[in-house]
């Protein structure tokens, strides 16, 4: 009877332990589908909302002149994305996700969309945190590669109307 009973308290942790991850697997990747479509819509109070105001966002590109790094703070990538020009998209696939406790690293292959015409393609990663009020992005490091870019698994790109 004691060892069922230890095997039904264990099972029973597993079981919330398990269901715990799967909603915050859900929560994150809603926040970084809702962090792209922000981006496309240029919806910079929505986009203010799943950001840390202080975060980060890093880039590099290597070309011809050699390895360029590049950085902005969150508010400004928001800035600047208010004042682009045109429509970007930038579409995602095959996201890893890992968790500890309140932190997650989201990896994922991305391909990048400037007014209908592919731009680039590259690695993103976010950091994240969950507070009191959900998960936040607290910054991006990404790769940028204009070249040599594998075919999305999504197929061709086609615009929004």
């Amino acid at each position: 009877m004691k060892k069922t009973l230890i095997a039904f308290l264990l099972t029973f942790a597993l079981t919330i332990a398990v269901a715990d991850e799967a909603d915050d697997h859900i929560a994150i990747m809603g926040v970084i589908n809702a962090f792209f479509t922000g981006m496309t819509a240029k919806d910079i109070e929505g986009m203010q909302q799943i950001m840390t105001a202080d975060g980060v966002l890093y880039g590099y590109r290597e070309g011809a002149e050699g390895l360029s790094v590049f950085s902005l703070t969150h508010a400004a990538y928001l800035e600047n994305l208010a004042g682009r020009e045109g429509v970007a998209v930038e579409r995602i696939w095959d996201a890893k996700i890992n968790i500890h406790d309140r932190i997650a690293i989201v990896w994922t292959p991305y391909d990048f969309h400037s007014d209908g015409v592919f731009s680039h393609c590259g690695m993103n990663t976010f950091s994240m945190l969950k507070g009191n009020d959900g998960w936040k992005i607290t910054g991006v490091v990404f790769s940028v590669q204009a070249e040599n870019c594998d075919e999305s698994p999504l197929g061709p790109f086609v615009a929004p109307e």
